[in-house]
């Protein structure tokens, strides 16, 4: 499509008709001032394309004059080879809406049929079309992420697909997802269950209850068979368990029984004898070897005490013999440490009063310097408290600012009242004067008159001048008492005392520094820490005879004190030696006496056999004799045992036969009560129609399976509807961010040679773009920079659309108001080359800068009415 001329008549600010005519194929500019109307035009051309003359929306009502009336446009414009012109008005009366459509200068429809004829030749954003992303507005430099440009994104994306020739529309694609999505929601959750309230749920809950009756059903019928089989065979088995030849049977094995266990218990008897005999010659045996081993222990036991007490009592002999000798040595070593002590002693005296003397010399020189120091600290802590008292005396800096303060508040209450008041001045002419209390009356000086002034006029007589009437000398009186007040609480009469008193207590605190300042240099702790040095100091010494010299007394306490420490080394060894000694001793002695103790416990046990061997033989002697009477007693039980029968296998037998007696007169009375309990139930369950409703249910079974089969079909029809959708417009989005990077790329390296733009797939904006090696966010980027991106980003859309068969004039109303001049030119040359293929319109208040654009220059012209 191409626009070649627009007219407006009662649009806005034109109330007259007014035209642009003479748009070209390519690039078409109108640079003109502020408030010319370009952006009318740019609103009036949108909206005779896409807004019905039957609408009253904010946009129809932006374009009424402020004065009233119906807007009218007419737009001339080229589609599909022919000429076409349209006419809209739009109308607060329904009779006045109107809209014309000519081809080729011939009427071809008008209202309704005109707005869908319209349609035809090109797609409002309603239905897609690229109106949002194509006309660029005052200040719109985001390509936004909803709405029109949105939807024609999604145009694009499918156009330039080509795979899907159903979908010839983005918003028909993204129509038949929603059906697929609102029909599945109806059926089925998000995570793929049957949704509640569905029809496939109800359907498969119908299913699911007669399902759950027909099994039911078949479980009734089941048992109906079953319970007839059971009874059948509950008689066979009463009639096999009340037969007589079954009773004489049972009773017969029940006989038998009972005399083999009588057998069994009468041999059980005799075995149970033979094994008593048994256990008591096995008793009277242990008893007899028991005495014999014990005896053997208690001999074994008596010998080895015996010669662990004779080791015992020598090894005690040698510990005392050894520990008397040890403790001679030791009485020696205490000797020689004792005399060693001694001569220590005597030399770390001698070495004290050597150094006593040495330190006495070499702090004379300290006393002095330290006593020195004192007295003049004490003199300027004096001179300190004396400075200190003349600082209280003297005026602070403070207080001398609130005095200048206040005199400056006097001085300002004098002035403003001598302003207020009247005034007089003298000029003497010859010898007299005038005079103010005797006093003459300054010449060429003003005088205020602020109380009642009396002047001698010398060979004239007295003038008596009044104040005039307002003049306050109130506040005169209280800055002045103020100041006064202020004079006497610092002590001093006047502002110049004060100052004087200032400018001596600064003398003073300089003094008072210096001062301190000495007292640290020759006090830096203070003078208690001097005097507490000095007082430490030690006396002087008086000594009387020869003093032995440091170095050799140092030598003589240093071979005494070795001396003593090698005595102490020896009396400690020989303490240790006598310790272990007599703990040596004593543990021998500890063990004679345990072993004599052990001694006597061993003959405790021989006590009452007299001679311990011949009482070991009589011991031997029985254990003998009673294991030849155990031989035979178990040759005897061994035979018994062999003949005896099993009373285990006896008892069982009995067990055995009254409990078949006992299990078939109790499988009697059940079977007897379970063939009373089947005949009710078959009398119950036979009288309900089984077969008859176990059908019927089959039947209505069938039906409900049918119908979810139909509806799981439908699902599985959309579900595969859907992926194939998705898929084909997952390969749209491919698809066009290559076909838009193709295109994009050139211009942006019109500017940025090396630029590389991202673009995010499912919404079709430029996330990102790399420039000189460095990629840079699209929101961090300037105002300026946006601005410049989105339109070439438009500029690359329209080029695809044209590519597509479908071409549309690109609408700019001052779209790069944030550009640079350099940056600028670099952007007409992407609308130049952009140009060659498709109709631009800029409109831009910047007419010298637009004036290097080129193209077709337009203007607005007013159409003069034919009288």
């Amino acid at each position: 499509m191409k626009i070649t001329a627009i007219t407006l008549q009662n649009v806005r600010r034109f109330i007259e008709p007014v035209r642009i005519g003479g748009f070209g194929a390519g690039l078409n500019v109108l640079a003109a001032p502020n408030e010319h109307g370009k952006s009318t035009f740019f609103d009036a051309i949108h909206a005779v394309f896409f807004v019905s003359h039957r609408s009253n929306d904010k946009t129809v009502k932006a374009l009424t004059p402020r004065v009233g009336g119906d807007p009218e446009v007419s737009v001339e414009f080229e589609a599909e080879g022919a000429g076409w012109r349209l006419e809209k008005r739009w109308s607060g009366s329904a009779s006045r809406k109107d809209a014309k459509l000519w081809r080729d200068g011939v009427l071809v429809a008008q209202k309704s049929e005109a707005e869908e004829q319209l349609s035809g030749l090109l797609k409002p954003p309603s239905d897609g079309g690229p109106a949002g992303l194509l006309w660029v507005r005052q200040g719109v430099v985001e390509l936004e992420s909803g709405g029109e440009e949105q939807m024609a994104r999604r145009d694009i994306m499918t156009s330039v697909a080509g795979e899907v020739e159903a979908m010839t529309g983005g918003r028909r694609m993204e129509t038949a997802l929603a059906k697929c999505a609102a029909f599945l929601g109806l059926h089925l959750t998000k995570t793929g269950k049957s949704a509640q309230g569905g029809a496939l749920k109800a359907c498969e809950g119908e299913v699911d209850e007669l399902i759950l009756r027909r099994d039911t059903l078949k479980d009734d019928v089941r048992r109906l068979q079953g319970d007839l089989d059971r009874r059948r065979q509950v008689r066979r088995e009463l009639e096999d368990l009340e037969a007589p030849e079954a009773f004489d049977v049972r009773a017969e094995a029940l006989e038998k029984a009972v005399a083999g266990l009588r057998a069994a218990e009468e041999y059980d008897q005799k075995v149970q004898s033979g094994e008593d005999k048994l256990g008591l010659l096995l008793a009277r045996a242990d008893k007899a070897d028991s005495k014999k081993v014990a005896l053997q222990r208690a001999l074994a036991e008596k010998a080895l005490a015996v010669k662990e007490a004779t080791e015992a009592a020598e090894n005690a002999a040698q510990g005392r013999a050894k520990h008397e000798e040890a403790q001679a040595q030791l009485d020696a070593a205490q000797t020689d440490h004792d005399k060693a002590t001694r001569e220590a002693d005597a030399a770390a005296e001698v070495l004290r009063l050597s150094h006593r003397v040495e330190r006495a010399a070499s702090t004379e020189s300290r006393r002095k310097d330290l006593t020195g120091r004192i007295v003049k600290a004490e003199g300027l802590t004096k001179t300190i408290k004396a400075l200190q008292n003349d600082l209280l005396q003297g005026v602070s800096a403070h207080t001398l600012r609130q005095l200048e303060r206040l005199a400056t508040d006097l001085a300002v209450a004098t002035r403003s009242r001598d302003s207020a008041a009247s005034a007089f001045s003298v000029t003497y002419s010859g010898a007299g004067k005038v005079r103010q209390d005797g006093t003459p009356v300054t010449e060429g000086v003003r005088h205020a008159v602020t109380g009642a002034v009396s002047l001698e006029l010398d060979g004239i007589g007295q003038l008596e001048i009044s104040p005039p009437e307002g003049v306050d000398d109130g506040s005169v009186a209280q800055a002045g008492a103020a100041l006064t007040k202020a004079l006497g609480a610092a002590d001093v009469a006047t502002l110049a005392a004060a100052q004087a008193s200032y400018e001596t207590r600064k003398v003073a605190e300089a003094k008072l520094q210096e001062a301190r300042a000495d007292l640290k240099a020759f006090a830096p702790e203070g003078v208690e820490v001097l005097r507490e040095e000095l007082a430490g100091l030690p006396e002087p010494v008086e000594i009387t005879g020869t003093v032995t010299d440091v170095a050799t007394a140092e030598a003589a306490e240093a071979e005494a004190r070795q001396a003593r420490d090698a005595a102490a080394v020896a009396l400690e060894g020989a303490r240790t030696t006598v310790q272990t000694l007599r703990e040596t001793m004593s543990r021998a002695e500890a063990l004679a006496e345990t072993a004599k103790e052990r001694t006597t416990r061993a003959d405790q046990p021989l006590i009452g056999y007299g001679d311990a061997e011949a009482s070991l033989q009589a011991l031997q002697s029985d254990v003998d004799a009673a294991t030849v009477e155990i031989a035979t007693a178990k040759t005897e039980l061994e035979a018994l045992r062999g003949v005896a029968p099993d009373l285990a296998t006896a008892r069982a037998a009995d067990t055995r036969a009254r409990s078949v007696i006992e299990a078939a007169e109790k499988q009697i009375n059940q079977l007897r009560e379970e063939r009373a309990a089947l005949g009710s139930r078959i009398a119950v369950i036979s009288s309900a129609a089984l077969e008859e409703e176990l059908a019927l249910v089959g039947e209505r079974l069938e039906d409900a399976q049918s119908r979810l089969a139909r509806i799981r079909f439908d699902i599985a029809v959309y579900q595969r509807l859907q992926a194939a959708l998705r898929a084909a417009q997952d390969s749209a989005r491919e698809n066009y961010v290559a076909a838009v990077h193709k295109e994009l790329v050139p211009l942006l390296r019109m500017i940025w040679p090396d630029a590389e733009p991202e673009i995010d797939a499912d919404t079709g904006l430029i996330t990102a773009i790399t420039r000189r090696g460095q990629q840079e966010d699209f929101e961090g980027l300037s105002g300026g920079t946006q601005e410049q991106i989105s339109l070439l980003v438009r500029l690359a859309f329209a080029r695809i659309l044209a590519q597509d068969g479908r071409p549309a004039p690109v609408v700019l109303d001052d779209a790069i108001v944030y550009t640079d001049d350099d940056r600028i030119e670099q952007m007409f040359n992407a609308l130049t080359r952009q140009s060659e293929d498709l109709q631009i319109i800029v409109f831009s208040c910047r007419q010298r800068a637009f004036r290097r654009l080129g193209g077709t220059t337009l203007s607005i012209s007013r159409i003069e009415k034919v009288a």
